[in-house]
């Protein structure tokens, strides 16, 4: 139990350093993740997260991207992971080239 509780420590202290770049590419990640694992749970929770970061004052990109998820979200829900796991992989390489990240 001890082990565990170091792991959770350890893993919430890395979150809390992260940028808000990093944020949203986690985000991705996760996403990504549900979608491999065939976890609509966690898809959905990181598509929730994903939609509460977009800034609407950017309207074209931010509905843009409202849009893409809602897809993502649709298709999770329906269990036809492959065309929400294509969407969020090339929005996820997008933002990692966007901002230089791995």
């Amino acid at each position: 139990m001890q082990a565990q509780a170091a792991v959770s420590a350890y893993t919430k202290e890395q979150h809390a350093n992260l940028s808000p770049v990093q944020v949203i590419q986690r985000l991705y990640d996760y996403a990504i993740l549900g979608c491999k694992k065939n976890d609509p749970l966690l898809a959905q929770r990181a598509l929730n997260e994903l939609i509460i970061a977009l800034n609407f004052e950017q309207k074209e990109v931010a509905f843009g991207l409202f849009r893409l998820y809602d897809y993502c979200k649709g298709c999770i829900q329906k269990r036809d992971y492959p065309p929400a796991l294509t969407v969020l992989e090339d929005l996820r390489a997008t933002w990692s080239q966007a901002f230089k990240l791995n």
